[in-house]
């Protein structure tokens, strides 16, 4: 299995254009990440050499038109780790009844009461679609690509009575709101195939 190098986001922090104080970076410079989140790297440099702060470049993504940001070292761990697929929401919707949702089972009592608690994780490389059509028809503001071993944080609601969180699924493509990271400007109402990633909670 293929190692990927990513960077580990250990609290909710802010990535930022300069290594500044984040309070004083413009909006379009500057995104909040939420814990958990987990971004694949084409490079990145020691944070002794940027006032404690890593300075990475995404691999085949980008926020806001950059794909070089920094982050406050301590907030972040940037790692090398195998490749490992999760079980697709294919797979889990395919064990199921109803064919359009993919039903999550969580735990209602180990849920937090503030904050997310799941995430969507990329077994291979994908594209995230603002239409669940192919790819091909969607122009460059529609669509992003995201490279295998991303693990993005989802904005859901709580668990049912069942201890289930649903999520729609439309001609073989699940629709997902991230926490806070946006693509294109939108954090809400992307659709990825399901047979491209799988959902697991988040720790």
């Amino acid at each position: 299995m293929a190692d990927v190098v990513g960077i580990l986001f250990k609290r909710s922090t802010v990535i930022k254009q300069t290594t500044g104080d984040s309070s004083q970076v413009p909006s379009n410079q500057r995104l909040n990440v939420p814990v958990g989140t987990f971004l694949i790297l084409q490079s990145y440099s020691d944070p002794s050499n940027n006032t404690n702060h890593y300075k990475f470049t995404l691999k085949n993504l980008q926020f806001k038109g950059y794909n070089t940001w920094y982050a406050y070292a301590p907030d972040v761990q940037v790692t090398q780790q195998p490749l490992h697929p999760v079980q697709t929401l294919g797979e889990v919707v395919s064990k199921q009844t109803e064919k359009n949702v993919a039903k999550i089972l969580v735990d209602k009592k180990t849920v937090p009461a503030q904050g997310s608690f799941l995430k969507l994780v990329f077994n291979v490389d994908t594209i995230i679609k603002r239409k669940p059509v192919d790819a091909q028809f969607l122009n460059d503001d529609s669509k992003q690509t995201i490279p295998a071993g991303t693990q993005l944080v989802l904005a859901t609601d709580k668990p049912d009575a069942n201890n289930v969180v649903k999520f729609p699924i439309e001609d073989s493509h699940v629709k997902v709101t991230f926490t806070d990271v946006e693509f294109k400007g939108f954090n809400k109402d992307w659709y990825v195939f399901m047979n491209h990633s799988g959902i697991q909670r988040l720790g």
